[in-house]
């Protein structure tokens, strides 16, 4: 029997999935995969889990392993790294590819068509493929970017909370972020807001789904401003094509476009408003599925 292992390297964890005829028949698990940030660690975490799935399928051939790889875009000088991998696995296949998380999560999303993906989660991105070539809008880290992510979403209710308050004015946040910051005010808020990673600030933004749940009109408001800042995104990077015999289909992945319906609906009406027959799909498969429309 032979198999095919694709493999999401992201910044958090590793996830690697091994497919016959598009079924998962192996998985494994590491820890953090962004080469950029930590290139030793993510080598180690990739090792660990094509290692884990070989060892599993030890009877079988292995034809192909697609690996997505956070930071790959951004890393300087990641080659070494990669032909460490490459090499290690030389006995498994020959046939090893690499590109960016974002790249593997398009191929996955629109299932190897031609289109545009919008990731949300912790941080966000836009990507798009028109007959290979490929742009991208935004993934620019939390400092500079990153709208409609997580982070963004919990940064912007923290920060109309606190200029409600510099104003004199209550916001209706306040109970929901005092809650989560495990703090007794805003000030506190502050000192333990800089204490926290951006995963961490990042995870207030389904405190705040919530509150938008209960009609908050002020976690609403903020959830459909992210929103259309991401949309004007997707809707400048599809711009960016040549018009004639464009591909319209797009793709919403990342934990917040998956799990957020105001966030969704939001998207989908202002892109659909410029490119009134643009189909719209939200993608919740793994991307290790990627490898089984490369």
């Amino acid at each position: 029997m032979s198999y095919v292992i694709g493999i999401d390297s992201g910044g958090t964890h590793i996830t690697a999935t091994a497919y016959k005829d598009n079924i998962e028949i192996a998985t494994a698990t590491a820890g953090p995969g962004n080469i950029f940030l930590d290139p030793q660690q993510t080598i180690k975490n990739l090792i660990k889990v094509i290692t884990e799935i070989s060892e599993k399928l030890s009877s079988n051939t292995c034809t192909l392993i697609l690996i997505g790889i956070a930071g790959l875009e951004s890393a300087d000088n990641p080659q070494p790294y990669l032909d460490k991998v490459k090499d290690y696995f030389k006995s498994l296949t020959e046939n090893i590819i690499f590109t960016s998380d974002a790249k593997l999560a398009l191929i996955n999303g629109l299932e190897g068509k031609d289109g545009f993906l919008a990731i949300a989660g912790t941080g966000s991105i836009v990507y798009g493929r028109q007959k290979n070539k490929y742009l991208r809008a935004g993934g620019w880290g939390y400092l500079l970017d990153d709208i409609g992510s997580g982070y963004r979403i919990s940064q912007e209710a923290v920060a109309t909370a606190l200029e409600k308050m510099d104003r004199g004015e209550n916001s209706s946040l306040i109970p929901a972020i005092l809650e989560y910051f495990k703090a007794d005010n805003l000030k506190n808020v502050v000192s333990q807001y800089y204490k926290l990673n951006r995963t961490e600030i990042a995870a207030f933004s389904l405190k705040l789904a919530q509150e938008a749940d209960r009609q908050n009109d002020e976690a609403i408001m903020i959830l459909q401003h992210q929103a259309d800042l991401l949309a004007d995104e997707i809707i400048h990077l599809i711009k960016r094509y040549s018009q004639e015999s464009i591909s319209l289909n797009l793709a919403l992945s990342g934990s917040v476009l998956v799990n957020n319906l105001i966030i969704q609906k939001e998207i989908s009406s202002k892109v659909k408003h410029a490119y009134p027959t643009i189909k719209i799909m939200v993608s919740d498969r793994s991307n290790t599925a990627a490898v089984n429309y490369i």
